[in-house]
């Protein structure tokens, strides 16, 4: 679920409410919403979602506070640690909200309208959260052979990217360019003229942990990857004999993931109230 269709990552830190040190005079007010609305969603559901109109609307329904968090900071589960003290209502009870704010006009608007959303569940949840560098399990991606050849499905890449690119500005048709970048869902992994760094953070994704370079390899590669995922309708061009992710990597890329422990900056929940009843 994608809680604000905003493609901004903003690698903003929380503090405690209260816990921030007086404003000058010359810096801008903290961003919050001009209305905001919070109510408890008992329906049972299990559909929820959410979305930001272009006139600032912000739409949450049927979604759990720790859900909010992650995808309001733009983590991924294998980010966020949380605290000894979190209450379990924090996964496990939805909330509805509507806000207001600013019309999204520009990328300006819609960094501060996720600053917003931020500031509103520190403001009304009294959510407490930090960073810290910890110790966590990741995979690293290493060569599966002695002799580190790569399997039937990457190759090195030949395609100039930022020439494909550079043409296609100067033809004044930006988004026309399609050779070039990842596509991922359900029991699948293409990638055309990428680093191996673009593939790692695609990798992770379906690892659920971080995954890091073993390997070494600096060139940009074309790949395919297909292992059967878990069996859901629409896994259109995944595998169905059983190929496992960690199979497909290893006998397809001629890679594997080995498991690690490594330091890793994540993000840590510490507490979370209920919000005052409206």
């Amino acid at each position: 679920m994608c809680l604000l269709r905003l493609g901004i990552c903003l690698g903003i830190l929380t503090v405690p409410l209260g816990a921030q040190a007086p404003q000058p005079a010359s810096q801008p007010a903290r961003p919050t919403f001009e209305v905001a609305s919070i109510k408890p969603n008992k329906s049972g559901s299990p559909r929820g979602g959410a979305d930001a109109a272009p006139n600032g609307r912000v739409f949450v329904s049927n979604t759990a506070l720790y859900d909010m968090i992650r995808n309001g900071f733009e983590l991924q589960p294998y980010e966020m640690v949380s605290g000894d003290q979190l209450p379990a209502w924090v996964r496990s009870e939805k909330w509805d909200i509507t806000a207001q704010g600013p019309p999204i006009t520009d990328q300006a608007s819609q960094r501060r309208l996720r600053v917003m959303l931020q500031n509103l569940l520190i403001d009304r949840f009294k959510l407490v959260t930090r960073r810290e560098m910890r110790d966590i399990p990741v995979y690293a991606l290493v060569f599966a052979r002695g002799d580190r050849k790569l399997g039937p499905q990457i190759q090195t890449s030949t395609l100039d990217c930022a020439a494909l690119v550079a043409a296609a500005s100067a033809a004044a048709a930006p988004g026309t360019v399609k050779v070039c970048g990842r596509d991922s869902g359900p029991g699948f992994i293409t990638a055309r003229g990428v680093p191996l760094a673009d593939f790692l953070r695609t990798l992770s994704l379906f690892a659920e942990r971080v995954v890091i370079d073993g390997t070494g390899l600096t060139d940009r590669f074309d790949l395919t990857l297909k292992w059967t995922p878990n069996q859901e309708p629409g896994n259109v061009g995944a595998l169905t004999d059983g190929t496992s992710f960690f199979t497909a990597i290893q006998e397809q890329l001629g890679l594997r993931l080995e498991p690690r422990q490594a330091p890793m900056n994540v993000f840590v929940i510490e507490s979370a109230e209920r919000p005052a009843e409206e």
